[in-house]
């Protein structure tokens, strides 16, 4: 599977007519709280990432979109922190307007930090 940070290519790789599921990463760079307590004891967010997931069906999204929450939230990452899944929850939509169409669906993430 592909994965693009910050872009998708005007033509991704295809099977039989079809797209082949990719990822898209769409991030922030992460930052303090501006209402952080001074003993930064309060669990604040600090940057955000969305998982675009991209496929020729809907199974295939949504299926690949549980397989992402599964894998990111609330996993720790080094340094302190977490990623949570979060708002908006969007249904999965349909692009015609790219050839070939495809299903995808984004999935949001926040980070927190302890």
């Amino acid at each position: 599977m592909d994965v693009y940070d910050g872009m998708v290519p005007g033509s991704v790789p295809t099977a039989g007519g079809y797209i082949k599921p990719y990822l898209a990463l769409w991030s922030q760079p992460l930052r303090e709280h501006f209402e952080q307590p001074l003993d930064y004891s309060a669990q604040e967010t600090a940057g955000t990432l969305t998982v675009t997931v991209a496929g020729a069906t809907v199974g295939t999204v949504r299926n690949l979109a549980q397989e992402v929450i599964r894998k990111l939230n609330r996993v720790p990452v080094s340094g302190g922190g977490e990623y949570r899944h979060a708002q908006p929850h969007i249904p999965i939509q349909h692009d015609d307007q790219v050839s070939p169409a495809r299903f995808y669906m984004p999935v949001a993430f926040e980070f927190q930090q302890p």
